[in-house]
């Protein structure tokens, strides 16, 4: 393609200009492979080009002297990464450091770019091309933070997830992987969709912001078979005994992402010296004994009476998504439809009350 050329040649002329460093060219050819292939040769999204210089000086942190080991200037830290805070040209943002090989931090810019259009996506500026593994830059405003950090950290003051949010990010995460399982030329399968993936903005709306292990299924197939990849106690099992990833492998991780809304706990937490050897077994086990107080995190335990039918609908589901067998699972865009359901119940209690 010719504009593909005129680009190559621009990167060149740049490089050539600044004196960037020689994985400039590199990263930047494999930048524009990565659009086009996952674009279908239809890659028409804008995005910036920041020099070493200018996010050095927007965080004031020196990037090429960076290891791979989390800075205890870093503000938060997901599977593939950690991020420093700045601001450029007055807009507050994060420069995204990536602690894996340069092939993930491409492909996760190239997605992140590819789904910058969705609400539910952590909106990306740009990236940095001057460096080994290149960085991701996004826009995000103040008082922002990890999933992870607000359901698993004591600490965090941000903690008091009520029901009513937990619902909503459940169901702005879903709409996201429909968006990821659907709007492109063939479904583009995430592989993580855990806490540590998802940041809660300022508004408190949901934002996916790691697309690192993202990997579109070849034309008119719906699987794939693919190296393991993603965070213990979350990947399918199907996918762990064949390598083979499908639609409903996201499925089966966003299915534990639900089961850590309603609990507050890791699938890490348990093992095999436990009574329930998993999360999914300790919640079916008491939801079949209609002993739900026993398994909800205790954060939103108090609120647990008129909002009963939404946590036993939210509790089903989530056990339909993470069934072992992959073909018994809903599809992404089914779930997202049950959680709008669940979202706009309404208690006879509170009905007869109107």
């Amino acid at each position: 393609m010719e504009w593909v050329k005129r680009k190559i040649r621009f990167l060149k002329r740049r490089n050539e200009k600044l004196k960037l460093s020689p994985w400039y060219i590199e990263n930047g050819g494999k930048l524009l492979e990565g659009l086009i292939a996952a674009s279908n040769g239809k890659y028409d999204i804008p995005y910036r080009v920041f020099t070493v210089e200018e996010i050095n000086k927007a965080t004031n942190v020196d990037f090429p002297s960076l290891g791979d080991n989390e800075d205890s200037r870093s503000v938060m830290r997901d599977g593939s990464g950690y991020y420093f805070s700045g601001v450029f040209q007055q807009r507050s943002i994060l420069v995204k450091k990536y602690s894996l090989q340069s092939s993930y931090a491409v492909n996760g810019i190239v997605f992140t770019v590819l789904m910058n259009r969705h609400k539910n996506v952590l909106k990306v500026l740009g990236c940095c091309l001057d460096l080994k593994i290149p960085a991701i830059i996004y826009e995000i405003g103040m008082n922002y933070g990890l999933l992870y950090d607000l359901l698993f950290d004591g600490n965090n003051i941000g903690r008091s997830l009520c029901w009513s949010n937990r619902l909503k990010i459940a169901t702005e995460v879903a709409n996201a992987v429909v968006y990821l399982h659907t709007a492109f030329p063939t479904p583009i399968i995430h592989r993580n969709l855990t806490t540590t993936s998802i940041v809660i903005d300022n508004n408190g709306v949901a934002k996916l912001a790691d697309f690192s292990l993202c990997i579109a299924l070849p034309p008119g197939e719906s699987q794939m078979k693919v190296k393991i990849a993603g965070t213990l106690g979350h990947v399918e099992p199907e996918y762990l005994s064949t390598n083979i990833i499908t639609e409903k492998s996201d499925v089966y991780v966003f299915g534990i992402l639900l089961l850590e809304l309603l609990t507050g706990r890791l699938p890490s937490s348990f093992d095999l010296d436990d009574e329930h050897i998993s999360l999914r077994d300790f919640v079916e086990q008491h939801v079949e004994k209609n002993e739900l107080s026993k398994i909800l995190d205790p954060i939103i335990l108090g609120e647990i009476g008129e909002i009963e039918h939404q946590l036993q609908a939210f509790a089903r589901l989530a056990l339909r998504c993470t069934v072992v067998r992959g073909a018994d699972r809903p599809y992404i865009i089914d779930g997202a439809k049950e959680l709008v359901r669940i979202q706009r119940s309404v208690h006879p209690t509170q009905r007869s009350n109107r």
